[in-house]
């Protein structure tokens, strides 16, 4: 069952250029200084979007409160884990943006980089990937296990899929495209990585690198490589990429993804 938020929380002045999705359960640590830093950061027109899974730490009562007073916060309510690759689709069907940019809300992600992945999409790129190996990004401290899951991670969606072997970070969860390179996906698909979907999607358009820091988590734990379904899940999601990549690419979309062009 999925919720809205009153009609206040809608943007006032027109329909906004850039429309930032963040799936959310449990953050309500980290919300507050995400997006402080957001309405901070110099862009067009923009509104925020949460879909939020059912979260019971006070995150939906912090996120009515902040929506009161600012008209750029959107929020859909979702009863029960849906995954954040739904979540993530539920937010960008319900966004009105040209421009849609997808990242964590964990603190993670420095929505300082946003800038520049709009001036790239600006330009002309279909889609903007934050890279933490592109130049001037960094991974950041991490342990083994979490450096090995991610790295086995990007490993294997190179060897799955053509349009991610260009790419320094197929697997971000940083990045951003322009609307109408998005194709809804079937309900039923679920997982943690919308980012392979994309770069099938994009494929033969120019597709560029941000990079970026990966900074430490703000507050809690992560619901991605701590989960055991992860690798279950990644793997589903490579092979119904596999699909998406080998159905007939829409008009316009045609050949190879080009190597990546780094902003």
């Amino acid at each position: 069952m999925t919720t809205s938020a009153p009609s206040r929380t809608e943007p006032a002045g027109g329909t906004p250029v850039v429309s930032v999705i963040l799936a959310t359960f449990n953050e309500r640590e980290n919300l507050p200084e995400l997006l402080d830093r957001l309405w901070a950061v110099p862009l067009p027109p923009f509104e925020v979007l949460v879909v939020d899974d059912g979260s019971t730490d006070g995150t939906r009562e912090y996120l009515s409160g902040a929506a009161r007073s600012e008209p750029r916060l959107r929020l859909r309510w979702h009863e029960g884990k849906q995954t954040t690759l739904r979540a993530q689709c539920q937010g960008i069907a319900e966004s009105r943006g040209r421009f849609v940019i997808v990242m964590d809300s964990d603190l993670q992600h420095p929505p300082e980089v946003l800038p520049a992945m709009v001036n790239l999409l600006v330009d002309g790129a279909a889609l903007v990937v934050g890279s933490r190996y592109a130049k001037g990004g960094s991974a950041g401290a991490r342990d083994g296990v979490r450096a090995a899951i991610s790295r086995g991670a990007e490993l294997t969606a190179k060897i799955f899929l053509s349009e991610a072997r260009p790419m320094s970070d197929p697997v971000s969860g940083l990045f951003g495209f322009r609307r109408e390179v998005f194709r809804p996906l079937p309900p039923g698909w679920r997982g943690y990585k919308l980012l392979l979907f994309l770069l099938v999607m994009a494929r033969g358009e120019r597709v560029a690198e941000v990079g970026f820091r990966f900074e430490p988590r703000g507050s809690g734990a992560s619901k991605v490589t701590q989960n055991s379904r992860f690798i279950r899940f990644f793997l589903t999601e490579l092979l119904l990429a596999k699909r998406l990549e080998g159905s007939p690419p829409d008009e316009g979309n045609g050949g190879s993804t080009p190597p990546p062009s780094q902003g």
